[in-house]
């Protein structure tokens, strides 16, 4: 069972019961009335007064078990509507996910066919290839590329220098 149709069985339960307690209070509250009236029969003037007052105080209780009974069924109604915003919502962001991943796949498959077209006409000229093995000759070359750099860089240092101290020799003449 879902959690949807356990909320909604446990509101519409609450319902009910929030019916059944409201018919009983009602019922309550009439049988109240009635007790006082048959037990005033005899004593009309004396009991009339207090009747009313029990009858009043009746009342007043039967609203403040209503309100409480209504408060419940509200909260059980309000938890329904956020389990079904909850799931909505879970439904829209499954829905969005599952469409970019498959998107995402898509495009994988794009670049995927792209790299076999490109790639497979020089596939049987050129043996195959070694991924570490080329990564490794990369590092080695660009090891060998820096290193000649800084040689070349220290030849123009070298030549540069003479030609400094020429001119420091003119002008200090």
């Amino acid at each position: 069972m879902t959690d949807v149709n356990k909320v909604t069985e446990t509101v519409e339960t609450a319902r009910k019961e929030g019916l059944e307690i409201a018919r009983k209070i009602w019922l309550a509250g009439v049988g109240a009335y009635g007790r006082v009236y048959q037990e005033a029969a005899g004593r009309v003037e004396k009991v009339t007064g207090a009747a009313n007052e029990m009858f009043d105080q009746l009342v007043e209780k039967g609203e403040q078990v209503e309100d409480l009974v209504r408060a419940s069924i509200s909260k059980n109604e309000a938890a329904g509507k956020v389990t079904e915003y909850v799931e909505k919502t879970t439904a829209q962001v499954k829905t969005a996910s599952e469409t970019r991943i498959h998107e995402l796949e898509e495009r994988f498959e794009a670049v995927r066919k792209t790299v076999v077209e490109k790639v497979s006409p020089f596939m049987d000229k050129v043996a195959p290839i070694n991924i570490f093995a080329l990564g490794t000759q990369i590092e080695t070359l660009t090891a060998k590329i820096e290193a000649l750099t800084a040689e070349v860089e220290a030849l123009k240092a070298a030549k540069a220098a003479p030609k400094a101290s020429k001119k420091t020799e003119t002008e200090a003449a």
